[in-house]
């Protein structure tokens, strides 16, 4: 039996978080036995009782979990699709049963950011905080058009250079909004209406966990001690780590996290790993899911918008590697309890890049 009590205290706190996911201070088959179970664990009429008692009666119906429903291509929350009763669709994105959430009200406060510089993002009509063990948070957002860009291109792989110019030049708008602090948000200042990053330096959120992932990657014998020291020497107080005006960076910009019509983008989702930063971070981050040869068609688009990036590519190599040891530590945990083919293939390919990396430093 998890203890919850405990588990939240870790899981709410971001203040030593480079990516919540991977950095989130729980054991990995706590985190296999929280979410795994995450969409059976909440009824349907559980469900819309207490989310008709929230939005004082405005949601009419609510569908049962569709595991097959592009809304659930994420694996942190249960989403259900609902309808108002003046017609309009909204969903519901319902944190595990027992669990706190950290993030919506911040996670709110960046879509609004986005919806105010004109880029499209959802509404949010309603959030619930956690009560007890037996009640679970949820947040009512509203429906946007368009299916994620992944969708589109798997039935409409001819579109990928149009649709991967507009997520670069998506991207590079986002960056031009300026925000305060650097790394997650604190949700609590977000409840008072405050976006503020935990950090005051980009150096600091950078290297928020930078031990334990080393720690991690060095236990299981994919760096060596010698190679974690460089690491460590590397990153602990890098010149190029000295930025000033943060950014909002999205963090996980990823081609399910981009709704479309198959022309433009008609929608961002999934903002709950945004942080304060450095535009060259999204960069980085979006280039670990991919080839390498997509990376010339996103920056195309990216570039269209923003001008250049003082020492681009030296910041790309530095920050890509940090999320290259980010994503590994994450997968090396979840090997623990998941022995799928697919996380195998994840493994494979990231050790590719972090050797590729290493080599790059002569680490």
């Amino acid at each position: 039996m998890i203890d919850l009590t405990k588990i939240n205290k870790a899981i709410a706190d971001r203040s030593n978080v480079f990516y919540w996911q991977t950095d989130r201070d729980i054991e990995p088959l706590e985190a296999a036995e929280i979410w795994s179970d995450r969409h059976s664990a909440i009824k349907d009429d559980e469900l819309f009782e207490k989310v008709r008692e929230v939005t004082k009666g405005r949601v009419l119906s609510i569908d049962s979990y569709d595991k097959d429903s592009h809304t659930n291509l994420g694996n942190i929350n249960s989403v259900r699709l609902g309808k108002l009763h003046s017609g309009e669709e909204v969903i519901i994105r319902c944190h595990p049963k027992g669990v706190d959430n950290g993030y919506f009200y911040s996670e709110t406060l960046v879509a609004n950011k986005l919806l105010e510089h004109g880029l499209v993002s959802y509404e949010t009509y309603a959030i619930h905080d956690l009560e007890n063990e037996d009640d679970f948070a949820f947040q009512v957002i509203s429906k946007l058009q368009g299916v994620p860009v992944q969708t589109w291109l798997e039935k409409n792989p001819n579109d990928e250079k149009n649709l991967i110019h507009e997520v670069g030049a998506t991207m590079a708008k986002m960056h031009q909004i300026k925000v305060d602090g650097f790394g997650p948000f604190n949700n609590d200042e977000a409840k008072q209406g405050k976006l503020i990053g935990l950090h005051n330096t980009f150096t600091s959120a950078v290297n928020a966990s930078f031990d334990f992932n080393l720690d991690v990657l060095t236990r299981t014998k994919t760096i060596t001690e010698s190679q974690a020291q460089s690491l460590y020497e590397l990153f602990e107080d890098n010149p190029l780590l000295k930025f000033d005006q943060p950014v909002l960076v999205h963090n996980d910009f990823a081609d399910w996290n981009q709704l479309t019509d198959g022309k433009s983008i008609t929608g961002i989702i999934d903002l709950d790993e945004s942080v304060g930063g450095h535009p060259v971070s999204d960069i980085a981050c979006w280039s670990t899911f991919f080839d390498p040869s997509r990376l010339d068609l996103f920056l195309e688009g990216y570039f269209s918008v923003s001008p250049e990036i003082e020492h681009y590519q030296e910041l790309y190599e530095l920050l890509r590697l940090r999320y290259t040891i980010s994503k590994m530590t994450l997968r090396l945990r979840k090997s623990t309890w998941d022995s799928s083919d697919f996380l195998k293939e994840k493994i494979r390919v990231g050790k590719m890049h972090l050797s590729e990396s290493l080599k790059h430093y002569v680490i």
